[in-house]
């Protein structure tokens, strides 16, 4: 672990190879060291199957991004299946662009507020994961603070990768959300107009002042995740996990 802190990656990064054969991609996840897996969905896989799976594979749930609507919707059927598969992190990863509006974030709030309750009467938690359209202004009046002050059971889950392209320092944010950051998406970023999401260590964000500030923070979990691969995703996770494991070695 890195610094006591686990290493897992978000399937999402894998989605083409989870469709091709979900199982085969996370023995290959858990053959390249990784300890974790954030989930995107289960690949028409029974929550069951896939909870034997990660068992065999000695990987450990971090989290699942379970569509807004669900969570308003469904959320029953959502807790039943987080049961099945050992899960404790519930995340929102996403809103449509009709709900990126000052009215439609009271109501993601009020939605998420009263799941994070229900959700902790079975050990579970609801975290809100952001992209940079919560980011538009300066971080005190941004959506994705307004989201989070408004209560504190809504964990967040910082995506440093959207912080510094929306001109956000994500230490500072990683900071003042002291305890309520349990799941942290690490990405780098190209040094070029692209502003792609690349391997880590090969972009312009400062990976390993990031990693210094998660144990005080809070951080339980660093996941890796790169939206858009230039090369074979596989081999991208491969390389940002050998970083990442350069940079605890160093740190010794």
């Amino acid at each position: 672990m890195l610094n006591e802190i686990g290493i897992g990656v978000q399937l999402y990064t894998l989605r083409n190879e989870c469709e091709k054969d979900f199982f085969k991609t996370l023995e290959r996840v858990a053959g390249i060291g990784y300890e974790g897996v954030e989930l995107a969905g289960l690949y028409g896989k029974r929550p069951e199957e896939v909870k034997e799976k990660l068992d065999e594979l000695g990987l450990d749930v971090v989290g699942h991004h379970v569509p807004f609507e669900r969570i308003e919707q469904d959320l029953e059927q959502v807790i039943y299946e987080q049961m099945k598969l050992g899960n404790t992190r519930i995340v929102c990863p996403w809103l449509p662009s009709e709900m990126r509006n000052e009215e439609s974030y009271q109501h993601v709030v009020d939605v998420l507020k009263e799941a994070a309750g229900k959700c902790a009467e079975h050990g579970m938690s609801i975290s809100y994961h952001h992209h940079d359209f919560e980011l538009e202004k300066d971080m005190k009046n941004s959506p994705l603070a307004m989201i989070l002050d408004s209560d504190s059971t809504i964990q967040a889950e910082f995506d440093i990768y959207w912080l510094q392209r929306a001109g956000h320092d994500p230490i500072e944010w990683l900071q003042t959300y002291k305890g309520r950051t349990p799941v942290v998406h690490l990405k780098d970023r190209s040094d070029d107009a692209n502003e792609d999401t690349v391997i880590l260590g090969t972009g312009n964000i400062e990976i390993e002042k990031v990693l210094e500030v998660g144990p005080a923070s809070g951080v339980q979990w660093w996941v890796v995740e790169q939206d858009e691969c230039q090369l074979d995703p596989i081999e991208s996770v491969s390389r940002s996990y050998r970083y990442l494991r350069k940079v605890e070695i160093k740190s010794e």
